[in-house]
């Protein structure tokens, strides 16, 4: 658990839908672009966080990342500090391939996955305990420099890690907490860390709502 002495609030996105998101593939460390939605996305996230003052944005270097930190920047006048820590995990000979019917062996391998995903491995992924202590090493060279309001970018299971370690729970990452773009979390610290959730995009765009909602 990270202590302060000095309020810190941590925005806390996914990237918007990616072009392999739309086509139902696996992603993983494969670079791939928003889709049309995704940057309407991007956008939704900088038209929520325009009267905010935010003191830096931190972001994986991938591109879907990048691209939906960009309008945020753009409006804050910041630039975008990248970091290869935050990439999502890496998924070896799965990245690109169908989750359907069109790839039954990758449905096969993708369902044993989901059932043990700490102990998951094919040819070329990353091992969930490397994924976890690179993701955190960074939280910690970020938060060890941060102060007012920082924005950062992530990724579905980059971000479950992130949440699960500074709301506190010593085994970060092992609790499902199915990150989904279409909200945004504010954490505050003063003493103890608080989370509030706010919508991005559709009906209630801008609704804040207590707690963490997934």
């Amino acid at each position: 658990m990270y202590l302060f002495d000095h309020p810190l609030r941590i925005y806390l996105a996914r990237h918007g839908q990616s072009e392999l998101n739309l086509q139902q593939r696996i992603s993983g460390q494969a670079d791939a672009q928003l889709s049309a939605k995704g940057l309407e996305q991007a956008q939704a996230l900088a038209d929520v966080l325009k009267q905010e003052t935010l003191s830096a944005i931190y972001c994986s270097s991938l591109t879907r990342a990048m691209q939906t930190a960009g309008p945020t920047a753009a409006m804050h006048g910041l630039s975008i500090l990248s970091l290869d820590g935050l990439r999502e995990i890496g998924l070896g000979i799965l990245e690109g391939r169908h989750v359907d019917e069109r790839d039954p062996e990758a449905c096969r391998l993708w369902a044993a996955r989901a059932h043990d995903k700490h102990g998951f491995m094919v040819t070329g992924a990353e091992a969930y305990s490397a994924f976890t202590n690179r993701v955190l090493g960074s939280l910690e060279q970020i938060l060890t420099n941060s102060s007012g309001a920082i924005l950062l970018v992530g990724h579905r299971n980059t971000n479950e890690v992130i949440l699960a370690r500074l709301l506190a729970n010593d085994r970060a990452g092992e609790v499902e907490i199915n990150v989904k773009n279409k909200y945004l979390y504010a954490i505050d610290w003063l003493g103890k860390p608080h989370v509030m959730t706010i919508r991005l995009g559709g009906e209630h765009h801008g609704r804040h709502y207590p707690g963490l909602r997934t």
